[in-house]
């Protein structure tokens, strides 16, 4: 039986019979090889191979330039009832509004009252100044990494199908806070949406606050994988 031999412009792969090249979706302009050829030749041009081209085939494969729809597990869609509003409940909210805004006004009468008089405790040097509320802002940034790291991005499969490159991009939103070593996780999702499995990576770079740092990853494809998703899982403050 004949063996058929292929080329991808880089590699070669083979040997193939007929039957094993219809399960690799070759196209008319796939270079290819067999003993007698003198060199190699395009598969529209081999008698043999006529066949698996009498359908139309299917496009060029383009890569994905939105990433998946979710990123996050699926959440569970909740539905809550709202009771239409009642007369009943617009004077319960206006009684509520009254109340709030007299212990405002009595609030501030009180804290005035208390300025003016020289009270003691903190108040008394004005508040907190500008410096303070800067640091417990990057406090606050610092504490909560993946509250500030956002993670998005395209993907491709590679020629064969077994490998997926990922061109990402980590957005960090905090004002004041840098991070470094982010870890980013990868979730394979079926075409139904189920999950299929997730593994870890660890991006070994700095991510200023307002900054978007680019990366790449190139991961192993398995099977009865539709789309894949990722986001920041973890990280380390500078």
């Amino acid at each position: 039986m004949k063996k058929f031999y292929l080329h991808n412009g880089t590699d070669q792969h083979g040997p193939f019979d007929i039957e094993d090249l219809k399960a690799k979706n070759i196209t008319k302009q796939t270079s290819i090889w067999f003993e007698g050829l003198s060199e190699w030749t395009t598969a529209d041009k081999i008698d043999e191979l006529k066949e698996l081209f009498s359908k139309t085939t299917p496009p060029p494969f383009a890569a994905k330039t939105t990433p998946p729809p979710t990123i996050q597990k699926p959440p569970t869609q909740q539905t809550t009832s709202v009771p239409e509003p009642t007369k009943k409940s617009k004077t319960g909210r206006n009684v509520l509004i009254v109340i709030v805004l007299l212990i405002m006004v009595v609030g501030g009468l009180f804290v005035a009252n208390n300025v003016n008089s020289g009270g003691g405790g903190s108040y008394g040097t004005g508040g907190a100044t500008y410096q303070e509320k800067v640091m417990t802002v990057e406090e606050i940034e610092r504490s909560q990494p993946t509250n500030f790291l956002a993670a998005d991005g395209n993907y491709n499969e590679s020629f064969w199908g077994d490998k997926i490159k990922v061109h990402g991009v980590i957005k960090n939103t905090a004002t004041v806070a840098s991070y470094k070593d982010a870890v980013v996780r990868v979730t394979y999702y079926s075409k139904t949406k189920t999950e299929l499995g997730s593994k870890e990576y660890t991006i070994y770079d700095n991510f200023p606050p307002h900054a978007e740092v680019e990366f790449e990853l190139k991961i192993e494809n398995y099977k009865d994988v539709n789309t894949i998703g990722w986001d920041v899982i973890q990280a380390t403050a500078n």
